[in-house]
């Protein structure tokens, strides 16, 4: 027995697609939870999340600071001055060639990976003798998830 009530635009426009072999879209289907985006020039890429997909990762981002060497260290480092950037061990990323990154985040929910040089590492923290600018924001918490994503890996191969 047929309902009463009038069908939905959606659900005949599925019900028509179902009977023709043809597949609609649904017009809720959610957007992806990133785009990646080339950066003409560059070898990296910026990476749009929606803010669900920031929620799901628990990104966080800390500012890079100045600090003197530590103490520990010849100064200057590597011939560099006694001010460095530090940031924490955790925004490191590592590359499958050994390179260190970090990413920055660049605007509302958008990163973008940025060549480091560390020249050392004080128990949680990594001492920068070259990268992103004092007061950049960059991910301590889900940036594997980002260089992933950047990569297209799902983590499911």
């Amino acid at each position: 027995m047929l309902s009463k009530r009038p069908a939905s635009l959606a659900s005949a426009a599925a019900a028509i697609a179902l009977l023709t072999g043809c597949s609609v879209a649904s017009a809720r289907e959610d957007p992806p939870p990133a785009t990646v985006k080339s950066i003409p020039g560059s070898a990296v890429k910026q990476l749009n999340l929606t803010q669900q997909a920031v929620r799901r990762l628990g990104i966080t981002t800390v500012a890079v600071r100045a600090s003197r060497a530590p103490t520990h260290l010849p100064i200057p480092l590597h011939g560099r001055p006694a001010t460095y950037r530090v940031i924490p061990y955790s925004a490191v990323v590592y590359d499958n060639d050994g390179s260190t990154w970090a990413f920055v985040n660049t605007a509302p929910r958008t990163y973008v990976r940025q060549r480091i040089t560390v020249g050392a590492i004080q128990g949680s923290t990594a001492v920068l003798t070259a990268g992103p600018a004092y007061g950049a924001a960059v991910v301590t918490v889900g940036a594997p998830e980002l260089l992933g994503t950047e990569y297209n890996i799902s983590g499911e191969e």
